[in-house]
């Protein structure tokens, strides 16, 4: 390509005058074109530009690949040392943790809340912050106000966005041991974030439509990491085909198909008619609301009918939910981690929850 030239030649250049009038050649050039002035045409920076365009618009996605590739290569390291830590839990006390700690009946009124999260702080490199949380209190005490609202970067997938941190709940309490139970006020009570779950078991509205093999006799209590400790000897479906925690990511805010909710919505989440706002539970790595059962949502994301057929990345309201395009991150009992596909059949991902159905599941 030569550029287009504009020339003067020298001989044409003129003679130019002093103040006084007199005249003086012009200046010696080079060459011919000495005083030419290289150039490109319209059409050529036309060109250009539209090649420029068609790289970018070839390498934008690619590099966009590569980022993500990254981001799901961390996640998955992320469930990975979640994984030793329970596993080194479960060898130092014979039991992998009880999903959550809370007041309950009887000899349990006093108990405080708290989170399988915080039981494990000690066996994924966080003593410092598990000394400085005192389980004497609640999670949400102000004595534990500093330690709940440390990030901890294990906890957190680098493909789900930062958020604020909190939980919108009403809180249980028994006053003695006889006692009925009451119950506070909605509130918030803040706390930074986690984007992984585990998940508890089954609901029973999803057990009662689930094909005959696959339906289970305890369906809400059939995981791992559930309301009481369970053993590895229990989990007599194999640890490679049981799921320990997965992906729920993007809580508080509520996410149907890739789609943030905004306050205000009309209601597509489950709940009471108390629950009028569009933030799940679960989302702090402190609260006591942790784990959740598998009940499906609607293919538009919609968890206020029940049950649902979709499993994954529909809904993050207490359902499998990543940010990962296809599907989302699980790690299986066995401490490996695997890529759940966002169309497995919901029976499927049910037999993978459960720890002693006897369901024959595969896993790719």
């Amino acid at each position: 390509m030569t550029p287009f030239r504009t020339c003067i030649s020298p001989s044409r250049q003129g003679k130019s005058l002093s103040p006084l009038g007199r005249s003086f050649p012009p200046a010696r050039s080079a060459g011919r074109y000495a005083g030419c002035r290289a150039a490109f045409t319209l059409v050529e920076l036309l060109v250009v530009i539209a090649i420029i365009g068609v790289l970018v618009g070839l390498l934008l996605p690619a590099v966009q690949a590569a980022r993500e590739a990254a981001r799901r290569m961390q996640c998955s390291n992320n469930l990975k040392q979640i994984g030793l830590s329970l596993h080194n839990y479960e060898s130092s006390f014979g039991v992998f943790p009880a999903q959550s700690t809370a007041p309950g009946p009887g000899a349990n009124y006093s108990v405080r809340r708290g989170s399988w999260f915080t039981a494990v702080l000690p066996f994924y490199e966080q003593n410092g912050l598990y000394q400085s949380f005192d389980d004497n209190y609640h999670w949400h005490d102000a004595v534990n106000e500093s330690a709940v609202k440390t990030n901890v970067p294990t906890l957190l997938c680098p493909s789900a966005p930062q958020r604020e941190g909190f939980e919108w709940t009403v809180l249980v309490d028994y006053p003695s041991p006889t006692a009925p139970y009451t119950l506070t006020p909605r509130d918030f009570y803040p706390g930074a974030v986690t984007d992984y779950a585990n998940v508890g078991g089954v609901g029973t509205q999803l057990n009662a439509v689930l094909p005959p093999a696959f339906q289970l006799s305890d369906p809400r209590n059939c995981g791992v990491l559930k309301r009481t400790p369970v053993r590895l000897a229990e989990i007599t479906d194999g640890l490679s085909n049981t799921a320990l925690v997965v992906e729920c990511a993007g809580r508080p805010n509520l996410y149907q198909m890739g789609r943030q909710v905004a306050d205000g919505s009309p209601k597509t989440w489950s709940g009471s008619s108390s629950v009028t706002r569009p933030f799940p539970t679960g989302g702090v790595w402190a609260s006591h609301n942790k784990g959740f059962v598998v009940d499906g949502a609607q293919s538009d994301g919609n968890t206020a009918i029940r049950p649902g057929l979709c499993g994954v990345n529909c809904s993050n309201d207490n359902e499998v939910y990543a940010f990962h395009p296809g599907g989302g991150m699980m790690l299986v009992a066995d401490g490996s981690v695997r890529f759940l596909n966002e169309t497995i059949p919901i029976e499927q991902l049910t037999a993978l929850v459960s720890r002693n159905g006897h369901e024959v599941v595969s896993i790719k």
